[in-house]
């Protein structure tokens, strides 16, 4: 997955207090996870969804990071994107 560093970094927050670094990065992944989530739960197949649905309702994070990467090579390029656009959103309303 994305390192805050990275996110920061893509964000421009480099110039904004830690704290708010902090707060901003976790709205922000939260955002980036579920919609990442999302796209890709709509590329797979019923029994795949529901392995997947059954490892994160058991909170099994490793298995569910496995799992993803296995069946997404790309994974890291479809949390790119979904960065820009949220970018490009926040862009538009705050105009940074």
């Amino acid at each position: 997955m994305i390192s805050q560093k990275t996110l920061i970094q893509l964000l421009n927050l480099e110039n904004v207090s830690e704290d708010e670094q902090m707060r901003i990065l976790e709205k922000v992944s939260d955002i980036v996870l579920d919609k990442a989530l999302v796209r890709l739960m709509n590329e797979l197949e019923e029994e795949e969804a529901k392995k997947l649905n059954e490892l994160l309702d058991n909170g099994k994070q490793d298995e569910v990071a496995i799992f993803l990467y296995n069946k997404f090579p790309n994974i890291n390029d479809i949390f790119d994107e979904e960065i820009e656009k949220i970018k490009g959103k926040l862009v538009q309303e705050y105009g940074k």
